[in-house]
């Protein structure tokens, strides 16, 4: 019987997904475990054919950088929001098959309510191009925001997301990497900061122009660990909103469990053993 979930990934040392789960799963009381699968590219095809087989323990797990886009050819299906987005975060074995999702907008928007953040008809900018980008702005674009312009050094990837946000009606631009600093910050109410960037062990920073935030900003980095990156301790010393991203990472988890055993954890319970750990 299938009883195994985990997530995979590289690097996985940061990750605090499977003892946020276990810590869930054994106040569920339900035989479930949950492991992590740090993954060479090399290694992402034998790991799902192992996780197809019929002999595999395999319930379903996570997928985080740098294997949401990469995992796709592998998968045999994929759900409406995944597909838009071509992006996935959790991946399903059911009736023989891998069916892929994409948890990661919500999770994001749920941490928006959480900390009471208005939304709707403001302007958003998000840094980064990855798989939590796509997911987070196509997500948005169902939620009454006014506008969602794209920060990166990748123009085509970025463009063309650009321009499946203005398909949804709502305006959208590429800004390059290059022009951060002459960035007009006062034309954005939500800064959305998905890069790897800031994460421990990550190399660089991010040249942003700190100085023109204002209380009126709300700047979420969706980086956990540390709690408290560079982007989002330099944003809070000019009296912007910081948020960090362990909430998106609960929340969104709780999506995916619920996908994978249609249980639903105890996502303060989860919250409290993250802050815990980070904490301490």
């Amino acid at each position: 019987m299938r009883r195994l979930l985990g997530i995979i990934g590289n690097p996985l040392g940061h990750s605090l997904s499977p003892i946020l789960h276990k810590t869930a799963i054994e106040k569920l009381s339900v035989n479930y475990i949950y492991e992590k699968w740090e993954l060479a590219e090399n290694e992402l095809e034998s790991f799902m054919e192992k996780a197809k087989n019929e002999d595999s323990s395999i319930v379903g797990f996570n997928v985080t950088i740098p294997y949401k886009e990469k995992i796709i050819p592998y998968l045999d299906e994929l759900d409406t929001l995944a597909a838009k987005l071509n992006a996935v975060n959790t991946v399903k074995y059911e009736d023989g098959k891998l069916k892929g999702y994409n948890t990661d907008g919500l999770g994001l928007f749920e941490t928006l309510i959480r900390n009471n953040v208005q939304y709707e008809n403001k302007n958003i900018l998000i840094l980064g191009s990855g798989g939590a980008c796509k997911g987070i702005a196509m997500f948005l674009t169902e939620n009454k925001v006014a506008r969602i312009d794209l920060l990166a050094r990748n123009k085509q990837k970025v463009e063309d997301l650009s321009s499946r946000i203005k398909s949804t009606g709502i305006g959208s631009s590429f800004i390059d990497w290059s022009d951060l600093r002459n960035l007009a910050i006062d034309d954005y109410n939500i800064i959305i900061q998905t890069t790897p960037l800031g994460m421990e062990n990550q190399v660089g920073e991010i040249e942003f122009p700190y100085e023109k935030l204002t209380s009126a900003h709300t700047v979420i980095d969706i980086v956990y660990n540390p709690l408290e990156t560079d982007f989002l301790k330099k944003s809070k010393a000019y009296g912007a909103k910081c948020i960090n991203g362990l909430e998106m990472l609960v929340y969104q988890g709780y999506h995916s469990f619920k996908i994978w055993t249609g249980l639903e954890e105890d996502t303060e319970l989860m919250l409290r053993t993250a802050y815990s750990l980070l904490e301490g």
